[in-house]
């Protein structure tokens, strides 16, 4: 189980008792008796596992709409806010990660193949915050460092 689900939505969530196949008119064959005795004979279920053991629909192309229809907002009330609260998360941008490795690749050469993962570390942010577009201002960034002698 989601331990996200456990944590921030399944308090909200109202259980739901499953018919068992009994009430329902058909009686249990013994493997169907196993099963809800290894369940513990529990008759209730949360969303999250009513959702889990639901059929899935291939026909669903647009996750967020099929978790705003009234149906499945009444059917899964908690999880729906949960779905839609995961699906809204913005996917991350991959640039400066894929920029970040490839600086590292272009750092760690063959011969310096033994660098340690803190040096690794130093030098990329080093690179970074001495960028051509740094905002970084160090303390002797006022210095004279041309070596000439003042006249």
């Amino acid at each position: 189980m989601s331990p996200c689900w456990i944590t921030e939505y399944k308090s909200t969530a109202i259980s739901v008792p499953t018919q068992s196949s009994e009430s329902a008119g058909r009686p249990l064959n013994s493997f169907q008796k196993w099963a809800e005795k290894k369940r513990g004979s529990s008759l209730e279920q949360d969303e999250y596992s009513r959702y889990l053991v639901a059929p899935v629909l291939p026909e669903v192309t647009d996750p967020r709409a099929w978790w705003l229809e009234p149906t499945q907002r009444k059917s899964y009330s908690a999880l729906s806010i949960m779905a839609l609260d995961v699906l809204s998360i913005p996917a991350i941008r991959s640039a400066e990660p894929e920029r970040l490795f490839s600086s590292a690749k272009i750092t760690i050469t063959d011969r310096r193949n033994r660098l340690g993962i803190e040096t690794i570390e130093a030098i990329e942010c080093l690179k970074s915050w001495l960028g051509k577009d740094s905002t970084v201002s160090f303390a002797d960034s006022g210095l004279d460092t041309s070596g000439g002698v003042d006249e």
